[in-house]
């Protein structure tokens, strides 16, 4: 329920209405869902039930903006040969800042968990055109002072329980940290269990400037975990470089906790790489039927794009 029956706050967007982007049909496939520094894409997750295939999804994206009146949510229309149908959507409820991480609740159309980078998860309901944050965020199990969260995933396993993957970014030589826990998304909000899978993780591309070895994460249906990892100079321009790996693999034991097998660095190889002469900071997956991948941007001044790739057979 929301906290005392009241809205909060609510972001008021410049334009609510669907909004197809013009000139967004690159010839290197990416499309543009985003304008500017506040167009961003830093987190995405498929719209449950909803047609999905080659140049064909509806997306749910969150943007890592921090101002009152800036937009936090926004949904996408992708269709093969037409452009982007993005619409910005209103947020009710406690005003999350920096969110950087989005899925879908598995099986419940409509709710989704988005993650924060200090480590808040939101349970939020996408309906009526507004996303509306259900009671106030959890923390994430295991959040110090100071951690910088950019990913989240939510995988439900075939016994029918579900659990959270997340990680820290890392910086450089610091290591992303992954961990899993079990996760009740219930009336109040995100309800971890203790965490029962940790484990360093980096990437041997990006290799120059700052570089975050997770920048998302998701979990495909067999367990295999996705990774996207991107460098950042700290200039709004970039040049950013970013790659998609697959990680390892989330498996349940007998005792139905999660445990994580990731990849070391000589064993990863990049499923789609880009450079710094392609200029794209990688910042959300999402997977689609078929071996299918979604990739987003936020590319800073240059705004939000997406791009369909494939990552399997």
């Amino acid at each position: 329920m929301i906290r005392n029956g009241i809205f909060a706050s609510v972001v008021l967007c410049a334009s609510l209405a669907a909004t197809p982007l013009s000139a967004t049909a690159a010839s290197d496939g990416w499309q543009r869902v985003g304008s500017g520094i506040r167009g961003g894409v830093s987190g995405m997750a498929l719209v449950e039930g909803a047609p999905a295939g080659e140049g064909l999804a509806d997306a749910v994206l969150v943007r890592d903006n921090k101002g009152d009146r800036d937009s936090r949510l926004a949904t996408v229309r992708l269709r093969p040969g037409q452009e982007p149908v993005v619409e910005e959507l209103p947020w009710l409820g406690t005003l999350p800042a920096d969110l950087e991480a989005l899925d879908a609740v598995p099986g419940r159309p409509g709710h989704y968990v988005a993650v924060a980078s200090r480590g808040d998860a939101y349970h939020v309901v996408v309906a009526d055109g507004r996303a509306t944050a259900v009671d106030e965020p959890a923390a994430l199990p295991g959040r110090r002072d100071g951690d910088n969260y950019e990913s989240f995933a939510l995988h439900r396993d075939r016994s029918g329980r579900t659990f959270a993957v997340w990680a820290t970014r890392g910086s450089g030589e610091e290591k992303a940290v992954v961990r899993a826990a079990s996760v009740r998304i219930g009336a109040n909000g995100p309800e971890f269990g203790m965490v029962a899978a940790r484990q360093e993780f980096a990437v041997p591309f990006p290799d120059e400037d700052e570089v975050r070895h997770i920048s998302d994460l998701k979990v495909l249906d067999d367990g295999t975990v996705l990774v996207s990892a991107a460098s950042d100079p700290n200039v709004d321009d970039g040049p950013f470089a970013s790659a998609v790996y697959d990680a390892g693999r989330l498996s349940v034991n007998q005792a139905h906790d999660a445990v994580l097998r990731l990849k070391p660095v000589r064993a990863l190889v990049p499923l789609s790489r880009f450079s710094r002469q392609d200029n794209r900071k990688i910042e959300a997956v999402a997977v689609l039927p078929g071996g299918l991948g979604l990739w987003g941007t936020d590319d800073e001044n240059s705004g939000g794009s997406v791009m369909f790739a494939r990552v399997g057979r």
